[in-house]
């Protein structure tokens, strides 16, 4: 299994597509941005390997997932970026799944953004889930944007799709990194994400997880 593992990282870092699971649509470069040079922030200070299951009681994904930094706003949105606005609330997602005290959410209002801090990443880390609910009864939208920077140092702005839901919290679908080297570079070992609401509705985000490797 472990050589096995070894082909298939090697394999990926030669590909060039990012694949996301519906609902989400297919990763492109965002329309009128273009790859440019990384700045400091682009690249992590620290690698968290400490993963848990924490979709596991909610819809029975066992896979283990490591928290984006600052992911849960318990501690505020530290190393977050985010857009006029944007800022932490009170109210958590119902199940409470990085901890049973937890009582947060990152708020971002229509027109503006939130942007996680950098994140290690290689070949194989499976999937990035979190939790969202919007301000509108009915079914609103919202845009997630990769940005992923490779070790030539270019980095690269990506359409992700749109989480779709209403006012209820629900679990986001599972966005599948399956295939890491979207640019045609040699491979990537940072990544961040970019929550952007699509339409007038607000929204609420929580617990943002990544699934590395390592949960195969």
């Amino acid at each position: 299994m472990a050589s096995l593992r070894s082909v298939f990282r090697v394999s990926v870092c030669s590909l060039a597509l990012f694949a996301f699971t519906a609902p989400l649509a297919h990763a492109g470069l965002v329309s009128g941005l273009l790859p440019g040079l990384v700045s400091p922030s682009d690249t992590p200070a620290t690698c968290d390997t400490t993963s848990s299951q924490p979709f596991a009681k909610v819809d029975g994904d066992k896979s283990n997932y490591v928290l984006v930094p600052g992911g849960s706003f318990e501690g505020g949105a530290t190393g977050w970026t985010l857009g006029r606005g944007a800022g932490v609330v009170s109210g958590n997602e119902p199940w409470r799944v990085h901890g049973t005290r937890d009582n947060h959410s990152l708020y971002i209002p229509s027109g503006s953004s939130a942007t996680t801090p950098a994140m290690c990443f290689a070949a194989g880390d499976w999937h990035m889930r979190f939790f969202a609910a919007s301000s509108s009864s009915s079914v609103s939208s919202l845009q997630v944007r990769v940005r992923v920077k490779s070790l030539l140092g270019v980095l690269s702005i990506l359409d992700g799709g749109k989480i779709s839901t209403n006012s209820t919290w629900q679990p986001s679908p599972r966005i599948a990194l399956l295939l890491t080297n979207l640019t045609g570079l040699l491979a990537t070992d940072a990544v961040s994400f970019q929550f952007v609401p699509s339409d007038s509705a607000s929204w609420r985000i929580d617990d943002v997880y990544l699934d590395p490797w390592k949960s195969g």
